[in-house]
């Protein structure tokens, strides 16, 4: 039978193994009892002061064994949503998704076995729009590694807020998986780049009609975008006032980026000289430099059908600022520090797949 000693509200269990057991017990008037079993008095004694700590200061303490990844996932996003630095919307539907597969689990039942296995379905998983195909139509395509890698950090992110916040005690190894189990930043990533056969098969493809985008409106944006290694949002909600005085620089406020930080773009001549076109066919009183696209969702719709008609296979918009950055690599204008604070690039993870295109020039103009 299993003997017990107490000391500091934890208690020392002898197993009738021989092994041992602390327990941590925490009474407080107005307050349930909690206590939670440690196999180390070390680890019993932090789950004791942080329960402590947390009633001391009014913060509520949860029970992990009856909080749902929904519960964890929902209270992150609020406090995300009424923060400074609220999330990205792209950045949300990696929560939702998160979510949307293991909502129903509780924290306590969740292991870094559950959370490998996790990952390893998602990179096999096929896309929702896909998963209808029937097997002898085109092969289904699957997760890419770096959106498997955003899933990931998501539940991690939130089970450490919440886990923090509400004051309970998270497997510590519960995200210490193994070497290689998480795909790397660059792992997976797009390596598409445009040929000028193709570019000049984009232009010829814009439709000769009122109410559609013509060749020119395509020259323009998507020279731009070649220039400029914007993204799409980026371009299409561009203003005349974000423009520098002699048109050489365009500021990207943080508002319209994906990472929410604001930076400087350089303008080189020929995407000065698309800015000035943009500004004789722009009428009186309108805020956009690229005027004639409403919304960058307009943009990406309205490219896929572009590149149908120009019979050109797996290109993508976006895929405009993967090459418009080759190209600045090639070009040795800029260095590299001067590349990824024009394209936004935040950390060499994410920069590494362009490294061997650079070349060592420390020019700062793109003339």
């Amino acid at each position: 039978m299993p003997r017990d000693t107490s000391k500091n509200g934890v208690r020392e269990i002898l197993l009738d193994d021989g092994s041992k057991r602390y327990e941590a017990r925490v009474h407080r008037r107005g307050e349930p009892a909690k206590s939670k079993r440690f196999k180390t008095r070390a680890e019993a004694l932090k789950w004791k002061r942080s329960i402590d700590t947390a009633i001391d200061v009014g913060r509520p303490t949860l029970d992990r064994k009856v909080v749902l990844i929904s519960d964890v996932i929902d209270d992150y996003l609020r406090y995300r949503a009424s923060s400074l630095k609220p999330l990205a919307s792209n950045k949300v539907t990696d929560y939702l998704r998160v979510r949307e597969d293991l909502g129903e689990i509780s924290v306590s039942k969740l292991t870094h076995i559950d959370v490998e296995n996790y990952v390893t379905l998602l990179l096999a998983e096929p896309l929702k729009r896909d998963a209808k195909k029937s097997d002898k139509e085109s092969p289904k395509r699957t997760y890419k590694p770096a959106t498997v890698r955003k899933f990931y950090y998501a539940l991690k992110k939130a089970v450490e807020w919440h886990s923090k916040t509400y004051r309970y005690h998270v497997d510590e190894h519960l995200f210490s998986l193994e070497k290689g189990a998480v795909p790397d930043g660059w792992s997976g990533k797009r390596e598409r780049r445009l040929t000028a056969e193709e570019e000049k098969k984009l232009y010829a493809s814009g439709l000769p009609r009122e109410n559609t985008f013509a060749e020119a409106d395509w020259r323009a944006i998507i020279g731009f975008a070649l220039e400029t290694a914007m993204r799409e949002q980026e371009i299409v909600l561009a203003r005349w006032s974000d423009l520098s005085s002699d048109h050489r620089k365009l500021q990207v406020p943080k508002e319209h980026t994906k990472t929410r930080a604001a930076r400087v773009v350089l303008l080189s001549k020929r995407a000065r000289e698309i800015v000035a076109s943009q500004k004789s066919s722009c009428t009186e009183g309108e805020s956009r430099i690229f005027h004639q696209f409403p919304n960058p969702e307009s943009v990406c719709d309205a490219f896929a059908r572009l590149s149908k008609r120009a019979k050109i296979s797996n290109l993508k918009f976006h895929d405009l600022r993967h090459e418009a950055t080759s190209r600045l690599c090639e070009s040795g204008k800029l260095n590299m520090m001067q590349i990824m604070e024009m394209t936004g690039h935040k950390s060499m993870t994410t920069f590494q797949g362009y490294l061997h295109l650079l070349k060592h020039d420390t020019s700062v103009t793109l003339d």
